[in-house]
């Protein structure tokens, strides 16, 4: 009843973004000339549309976040009232799609403009679906003051022709940069003797010991639709990558072959999974509990707590550990891990050319990093959700050991922004005190090691031309179709690794180089920036 409600809500919002039925605009005058937005809370009652997927650590609560502690109390700060607007589970690209199809935009929409809008957020810009910031500047000074103090973060929020799109979200530490990692089980690696695996050959030894000694059946299984980890823990990238001033493609480089010959090896040793390419996060923890794997990828909030707690609830002797992506040889360091950039990757707030008072909502969005706001999305209210411990917010019980039984994460999700992969700054003190557990808190120390080569390697924000963007994304399309049937084959053996050099010619053959030029073209315009 919860879910069918739910997705009524839903179809009723978009269908009120598709039919211009929001009675709030209608009625409001045509800009902010009487609106005085020179403090917090502003008086105003203006209702701002705001279109963005619902965050996953409040779906289970409420049917929209406007329902949320947090929400309510970021209304009552900034004086506006905010109407949000949800996609389906997984939908938000074909939901954004569809209205801007229909030309009925909300007043903010927030998304991955660089990597989910066709063209990014120059494009969305030149095809008149969001606004250029640069004359909002001063009612964002917040952001700009930001922006201002760091050079990195100056880039990502504007496109090559220095147009500034939108609100980011900015991750003030490197703690905060690899979220998800390799994690084996402890209790297992204590019986049998052995160490924390820190090489490729740590790993080796530690899964044929699972096998042999443990009775798994797939010692090491993950989700191999989200293969970035994988290809990581082999010391390699199957996607594009900064080498030198030049982006070049993974999965045709020759240390992907090196991983291609190991993967393939552990394979036919019986050390991965058997259905590697069927395996999903789902089937992947069940085997976890089960003893059938002994290792795999899980996210240090949400996975490595509630797999902990299952686990003990069955054998008090279950223990996880996460462990550093190994390196090649000992003493060397994995820089290829999933980290990701302080900035642009994630959903970015953006305001649509349909809203009527920009300005408003410059300012309204510009909250969240003055430091008050940055305090509220972090950590709540104080005396409440928090209190300073020698001069740190910290959590109080309602977050950490809540009364009517929410978990952390969704205490989390009532309550503050961070965790929510939403516009604003995200505190290191937020992800140190949501990663409650030792376990938790290793990951901290064991993921991020080389994080920062890693994120020298990971291409920031760019896009390629208006011009360039169909025969770019004609040859990706392509090739990567060609590389994931082709990557599958060589691991399980049904294509003999002799075929690499065939499988580098076709990839080739699908323009690929071209495809790598564009980028690095773009690149060159980014740095430029």
């Amino acid at each position: 009843m919860k879910n069918l409600k739910k997705s009524l809500l839903i179809v009723l919002a978009l269908c009120m973004l598709l039919s211009g039925c929001n009675g709030k605009k209608e009625e409001a005058s045509t800009g902010d000339a009487n609106i005085d937005l020179s403090s917090y809370p502003i008086q105003t009652d203006v209702t701002l549309t705001y279109f963005r997927a619902m965050p996953s650590n409040a779906a289970t609560l409420v049917d929209n976040y406007g329902e949320t502690n947090y929400a309510k109390e970021f209304e009552k700060r900034t004086g506006v009232k905010l109407e949000y607007m949800h996609p389906g589970a997984g939908a938000i690209v074909e939901a954004l799609n569809l209205m801007v199809a229909s030309d009925e935009l909300p007043d903010i929409v927030e998304y991955a403009w660089v990597s989910d809008y066709v063209g990014g957020p120059s494009k969305a810009i030149n095809d008149d679906v969001i606004v250029s910031l640069n004359d909002y500047k001063e009612y964002a000074p917040a952001l700009f003051a930001r922006l201002a103090e760091n050079e990195e973060y100056d880039k990502a929020v504007k496109t090559d022709n220095g147009d500034y799109y939108g609100f980011p979200m900015i991750q003030e530490s490197l703690k905060l940069a690899v979220t998800n990692g390799p994690v084996v089980r402890a209790d297992w690696l204590r019986e049998l003797g052995l160490d924390a695996p820190k090489t490729l050959a740590d790993w080796e030894e530690m899964l044929t010991a699972f096998k042999e000694k443990k009775g798994a059946k797939a010692p090491f299984s993950f989700n191999y639709g989200v293969p970035n980890a994988f290809f990581a823990l082999l010391n390699c990238s199957r996607d594009a990558y900064i080498k030198g001033d030049k982006v070049v493609y993974g999965a045709v480089q020759e240390e992907f072959k090196e991983a291609l010959t190991l993967a393939r090896d552990w394979f036919e040793k019986g050390l991965l999974d058997n259905n590697i390419a069927s395996v999903d996060s789902k089937l992947t923890g069940s085997q976890l509990l089960s003893g059938t794997t002994g290792a795999t990828f899980l996210s240090g909030g949400s996975g490595i707590g509630p797999y902990l707690q299952s686990g003990q609830a069955e054998n008090p002797e279950f223990d996880l550990m996460p462990v550093s992506f190994p390196s090649k040889a000992e003493g060397a360091v994995n820089t290829w891990m999933p980290a990701s950039r302080p900035i642009g990757g994630a959903a970015t707030a953006a305001i649509t050319t349909k809203c009527k008072y920009p300005a408003l909502a410059a300012k309204v969005l510009d909250y969240v990093f003055t430091e008050e706001g940055y305090i509220l999305a972090n950590f709540g209210i104080e005396g409440k959700t928090f209190t300073m411990v020698d001069g740190v917010p910290t959590y109080t019980e309602l977050i950490t050991n809540n009364p009517d039984g929410l978990t952390f994460s969704q205490a989390l999700g009532m309550n503050v922004k961070a965790g929510a992969s939403s516009s604003g700054v995200v505190s290191e003190n937020y992800i140190t005190q949501y990663y409650a557990l030792p376990q938790q808190r290793a990951a901290l120390d064991v993921w991020p090691v080389g994080a920062e080569k890693a994120i020298e390697k990971k291409l920031p924000s760019i896009t390629p031309k208006d011009e360039e963007l169909t025969e770019y994304a004609g040859i990706m399309n392509e090739v990567q179709k060609y590389r994931d049937q082709m990557v599958i084959k060589f691991i399980t053996g049904i294509e003999p690794l002799s075929k690499f050099d065939e499988y580098v010619e076709r990839m080739n053959g699908y323009g690929l180089p071209r495809a790598m030029e564009i980028q690095t073209a773009a690149l060159k315009r980014y740095n430029a920036r």
